[in-house]
């Protein structure tokens, strides 16, 4: 049985609050961006961070690396200098190895602290950040409309299944446009509900949300700055 990255977020061990990560996250992607020490810093750090909150982090990082491989093999090949190695027509290049080496360390670094922020902080917990009002309430409320259709499309497929709806192209496609159909009728219908919840409990149009503790602020702090000190090593 899978873990939906909901669970993986509520399960995961954390050492800071949700402002403290997300802050954390936004203040050092300039510096992993600008400097190889710093980046490597926080290649350790935030991997560090991400396998004490949860064991998924390898499993997240996984997709992202394997594109991130490819393209670092094709910059390998394309960027002319002086030559260091070949294999028929494909040649390697100083310049080459180093372009591809700086990228690859610049975008796992980067990756690293994403997948830290993903695997700890959930939307609302981020969304809840955002001082402008009616902007929070538009991004809470499409996230909850994207869950309900999430669930409606799942039912709707194990049903089918159920029947051999997926059985030959030509039922293939008269199941997956009846679903389509079903989809749109059944989430308008749940949308409706969900509007009238909201007026029985008197929405006033500030989205309540549960208040997270917010610790770890010198624990961030300590970690910002040693990302930084890799400005001067």
């Amino acid at each position: 049985m899978t873990e939906s990255l909901e669970s993986v977020q509520m399960n995961s061990k954390k050492v800071m609050g949700p402002k403290a990560r997300v802050w954390l996250v936004l203040l050092s992607l300039p510096l992993i961006l600008l400097d190889t020490q710093s980046q490597l810093i926080a290649l350790t750090l935030f991997s560090l961070l991400s396998l004490h909150a949860s064991r998924y982090y390898l499993r997240l990082l996984l997709a992202p690396a394997v594109f991130i491989l490819f393209s670092t093999t094709v910059i390998l090949f394309t960027i002319e200098g002086k030559e260091i190695a070949s294999l028929y027509f494909l040649k390697i290049t100083d310049k080459s190895v180093e372009v591809a080496q700086s990228t690859l360390l610049r975008c796992f670094s980067a990756f690293s602290a994403f997948c830290y922020l993903v695997l700890t902080t959930t939307l609302p917990e981020f969304v809840n950040l955002i001082r402008v009002g009616f902007l929070r309430e538009i991004m809470l409320l499409s996230y909850r409309a994207i869950q309900v259709l999430l669930e409606e499309a799942e039912s709707l497929k194990i049903s089918a299944e159920a029947r051999l709806g997926f059985l030959g192209l030509r039922r293939w496609v008269k199941t997956t446009a009846l679903i389509g159909h079903m989809m749109f009728l059944r989430s308008f219908e749940r949308v409706e509900k969900f509007e009238m919840a909201k007026e029985a409990r008197c929405y006033s149009g500030i989205f309540p949300s549960a208040r997270s503790e917010g610790g770890g602020k010198i624990l961030a702090v300590m970690i910002f700055l040693a990302i930084f000190s890799g400005l001067f090593i």
